[in-house]
């Protein structure tokens, strides 16, 4: 007679959830005229085609007015998809288009103003009565990482994230390599590929870099492409810096 064993059955893992830092495109929408946006979108394009190629694009309609349908939505949605842009969802729209966003299988997206005042700290509460065993109160320290410093050079197709810091690379930056940093970058060599500096909408980063080739540079999610650049900055030692919504760059 055979006893029965137990067998233990080794499960491969195919998938993990992780949360990720990624950047994207965001299309600011003003007004319901899709032929208007077509042409425009298709001047912009046509400056820099390889930089917004199949670039993940988010729409946001904080500041859009009109009255629009799930038609209008769905429309849009072909348009950009014909102009080559991935569309990966909606913000700051009304309930109504959040709606029919929702009937599309389109993803809804938190509004600036949302994220923002979730992070507010919560309102004082009415004094109550204290407990007879006192609890521990715990507060959550805000996040922040040392300076990241790079001493070898990034290479094309690499993408390097400072999270909650400043990024100083002390070589240079390949074309298809990207940088980012919640606060300043510094490249003591040559910058092409991208670099983003204060991702996490900190208006006040800059980008200071010793040779500038780079084909786009960003602040707060404000950028400037490489057919944008001042013929009189590139190849020469700039700082990057945000002014009334306009990206500035001086020699220094």
């Amino acid at each position: 007679m055979t006893s029965n064993s137990k067998q233990t059955a080794t499960r491969e893992v195919t998938a993990a959830i992780r949360g990720r830092m990624v950047s994207l495109t965001v299309l600011e929408l003003f007004g319901s005229d899709l032929g208007e946006l077509n042409s425009q979108l298709r001047e912009k394009t046509a400056r820099a085609p390889a930089f917004f190629r199949h670039a993940p694009l988010l729409l946001d309609f904080e500041h859009f007015d009109a009255e629009v349908d799930i038609t209008w939505l769905d429309s849009a949605y072909r348009l950009l998809t014909n102009n080559y842009f991935v569309p990966v969802g909606i913000t700051g729209a009304s309930q109504s288009l959040e709606d029919a966003a929702r009937t599309l299988g389109i993803a809804i997206w938190p509004s600036g103003g949302a994220v923002r005042q979730a992070a507010e700290p919560e309102q004082p509460k009415p004094e109550q009565p204290k407990p007879e065993k006192p609890q521990a109160v715990t507060t959550a320290a805000p996040v922040h990482s040392a300076t990241q410093v790079l001493h070898q050079p990034v290479r094309s197709g690499q993408r390097v994230y400072a999270q909650g810091g400043d990024l100083i690379v002390l070589a240079s930056v390949s074309t298809g390599a990207e940088i980012l940093a919640d606060g300043h970058i510094h490249v003591y060599g040559t910058l092409r590929g991208r670099a983003l500096a204060g991702v996490q909408g900190n208006e006040s980063a800059r980008i200071f870099c010793h040779d500038l080739q780079a084909d786009l540079v960003a602040i707060a999610g404000y950028y400037i492409i490489s057919d944008d650049l001042p013929a009189d900055k590139r190849n020469t030692a700039v700082q990057i810096f945000l002014h009334q919504e306009q990206l500035q760059i001086e020699s220094l």
